[in-house]
């Protein structure tokens, strides 16, 4: 029995031993986690989200000979304001009909967003629509947008005519929004249609 005893004393301490010292040991791993942890969300969040580049509008439809027009370019990306949309290019129909190109996206701002580009106006009878306008530029407000570029005017009457060019959008301010450029005007049997007005430009002080 004093045998036995004497075997049992040391097996106990040796278990208790590396008890102790995986205890010791657990906190500095769970510290060191911690660390790496905090370190990645700061790393995440000092990257900040970019802006993307606007979309391509889509091309106009051309029909009975007729070409439709060209969808507009989608504009740049800002550092966190996206580029505005292309807008869609106008329809042609018959022989010698062209549709209007869309208008060019306005470039996203360090915040903001750019403003779509304008249709492009439909032609017919051998005429060509207008082409959309470009949209207004991105700014550093957070979801203050370019204003929208307007419309191409249409050529529908005959004659061969051009629809007016739409009106670029207005640039954006730090607080408030550009307005949307004018629609440009429908040509006639005898004349070309008129470009539509500029948008203005956001205001630099509330309110808008």
């Amino acid at each position: 029995m004093r045998s036995t005893r004497t075997t049992l004393v040391p097996r106990t301490a040796l278990i208790a031993a590396i008890a102790v010292a995986g205890l010791a040991f657990t906190p500095t791993l769970a510290s060191a986690t911690a660390r790496a942890e905090t370190s990645s969300a700061r790393t995440a969040t000092g990257l900040g989200i970019l802006g993307l580049p606007g979309a391509n509008g889509a091309n106009g439809v051309g029909s009975n000979g007729g070409v439709g027009g060209l969808g507009g370019t989608g504009g740049a990306a800002g550092a966190n304001g996206n580029g505005g949309t292309g807008g869609a290019g106008g329809n042609g129909d018959g022989i010698g009909s062209t549709g209007g190109g869309g208008g060019t996206g306005g470039a996203g701002g360090a915040n903001g967003n750019g403003g779509n580009g304008g249709y492009g106006g439909a032609a017919k009878l051998g005429g060509t629509g207008g082409k959309g306008g470009v949209g207004g530029v991105g700014d550093a407000g957070v979801g203050i947008a370019g204003g929208k570029g307007g419309n191409g005017g249409a050529s529908i009457a005959g004659g061969g005519y051009t629809g007016g060019k739409g009106g670029a959008g207005g640039a954006a301010s730090p607080v408030c929004p550009g307005k949307p450029g004018g629609n440009g005007t429908a040509a006639t049997s005898t004349a070309h249609g008129v470009t539509g007005a500029t948008g203005a430009a956001g205001k630099t002080t509330l309110p808008c």
